[in-house]
């Protein structure tokens, strides 16, 4: 069983319990050992409060969840003018407030618009699991520590206000990777002249995969329970599909051999045929026969193979 399930993460659990609770399902109901579980682990971390699609990779598919971390994301969700908390979110009790809010919604959506236009310099937060020296920000958070964050540069491909009834602007959003919504909600609001945090959060897509085929965790336990082989049912998405996302090149049999001889060179003629995707443009997942065979990364303009995946 190897690939990646869609789960639908409900409010009030973390990402991490998400994976422990697949793994409760397997031992109590599958009377799993639990030194027999496969590996489990999952592809972009989504914060308690928030919901949406959750990329819980299996096995083998574990191998991929860094280019799951590395994928483009998308986020509905809704923004609460005139206040905000210290992590950005309704988790913490309101830091500041304001009687500044925006008038209506043509400024807010010509902002949004704006900020497509070109990259987007973005602090982490300090509540957040970036980690400094080994350490994620969080933890420092609890202990009161808040140290300096050098921004990060950020893509918003598409950011759209949808509606906006005070103090309240739902928005739509597809960013780069690594993106903090919360932060985002904020840096809109002070753009606005005024305040803001994020409400709700859900995301609706990551990489090629879309929430609408996501199960939640009682969808789940209920196939569990009825017996149904996790890679049967219909949001299993297999190890060979999982980079559906990325851009693709095919090997021939002579290629495929050579690749799996580690043959840099090989992937001059290889790359020749790759298919054009905006996922990554430095990177290039190499199939032979419609099995994931290889991923090619390109540093400093030199391509060469990342990963190379033993025969199925």
């Amino acid at each position: 069983m190897n690939g990646a399930l869609l789960i639908r993460k409900e409010p009030g659990v973390s990402s991490f319990g998400v994976v422990d609770a697949l793994k409760t399902q397997l031992i109590k109901i599958k009377g799993i050992k639990p030194k027999d579980l496969p590996k489990l682990g999952h592809g972009g971390t989504l914060d308690p409060f928030a919901t949406g699609l959750l990329m819980v990779c299996i096995g083998r598919g574990v191998k991929l969840a860094r280019y799951f971390l590395g994928s483009r994301k998308e986020y509905e969700g809704l923004m609460k003018f005139g206040e905000t908390t210290v992590p950005g979110d309704p988790t913490s009790p309101i830091s500041e407030s304001t009687n500044v809010l925006p008038e209506s919604i043509e400024p807010m959506q010509d902002l949004a618009r704006r900020l497509t236009l070109q990259p987007y310099l973005q602090i982490p937060p300090m509540h957040s699991a970036k980690k400094v020296n080994g350490k994620p920000l969080y933890e420092l958070a609890r202990e009161g520590i808040e140290i300096e964050r050098d921004p990060k540069l950020c893509h918003l491909f598409k950011f759209e206000i949808l509606s906006f009834e005070k103090p309240y602007a739902r928005f739509r959003v597809r960013c780069s990777s690594g993106t903090y919504i919360r932060t985002l909600a904020q840096d809109f609001g002070k753009l606005l002249g005024s305040l803001a945090l994020l409400e709700t959060l859900d995301r609706t897509g990551s990489g090629a995969f879309s929430v609408a085929n996501a199960w939640s965790l009682g969808q789940m336990r209920e196939a569990t329970e009825a017996n149904t082989p996790w890679n049967e049912l219909p949001n299993f998405i297999p190890f060979d599909r999982m980079l559906e996302s990325y851009s693709r090149a095919d090997a021939s049999d002579e290629e495929a051999q050579a690749i799996y001889q580690g043959r840099q060179n090989a992937l001059f003629s290889i790359l020749k045929r790759a298919t054009h995707c905006e996922e990554a443009e430095d990177i290039v997942t190499v199939y032979h026969r419609d099995q994931l065979i290889a991923i090619a990364r390109r540093e400093n303009n030199i391509w060469g193979l990342e990963r190379v995946f033993v025969r199925s």
